[in-house]
């Protein structure tokens, strides 16, 4: 179910240029959306992230998604991600994201990086530092407070 929701919206608002929210009855998905922007300032990566905020059947997930504007000479592959010490739940992918034209296609997903209530509530007062790990060099990200605070509300879908 977790799975379904985020798979939905990641791709729904893969690159969002503004915030906005999404409201489907027929499934009883429900969500908001964060604009996309950069998170890393690494010089041969542009990593860049949105928060999602979503419901569906009661099942509340936050998450940080995390994508990638592809060099055209390699692909990152990363597997973990950990901020001070502590690691984070971190599901890799590598799904293409709507960074598509003329056939070629720029923008892949990295990942995610879910957020429990606990984390979410830290994040919205402190930001977000983390390295990522994989396949490359690490990479550092730094998301702003800022960005987990411009989260738009969502109504609730109706109980059945």
């Amino acid at each position: 179910m977790i799975r379904l929701a985020l798979l939905l919206l990641t791709f729904v608002v893969a690159c969002a240029p503004q915030p906005g929210t999404l409201v489907a009855d027929q499934t009883g998905l429900n969500g908001s959306f964060t604009a996309q922007i950069p998170i890393s300032d690494h010089p041969h990566h542009v990593l860049m992230g949105h928060v999602i905020d979503t419901t569906r059947d009661g099942a509340r997930v936050r998450a940080l998604v995390i994508g990638a504007r592809t060099d055209g000479v390699h692909r990152l592959h990363m597997r973990e991600a950990w901020s001070n010490g502590i690691e984070l739940p971190f599901r890799s992918t590598s799904r293409r994201l709507d960074g598509c034209t003329h056939g070629h296609c720029r923008d892949r997903a990295l990942g995610i990086i879910l957020l429990s209530d606990a984390m979410f509530a830290q994040v919205r007062q402190h930001g977000l530092r983390a390295r990522l790990i994989g396949s490359a060099e690490p990479i550092d990200i730094s998301v702003p407070a800022s960005l987990f605070l411009a989260l738009p509300e969502y109504r609730e879908a109706p109980a059945n």
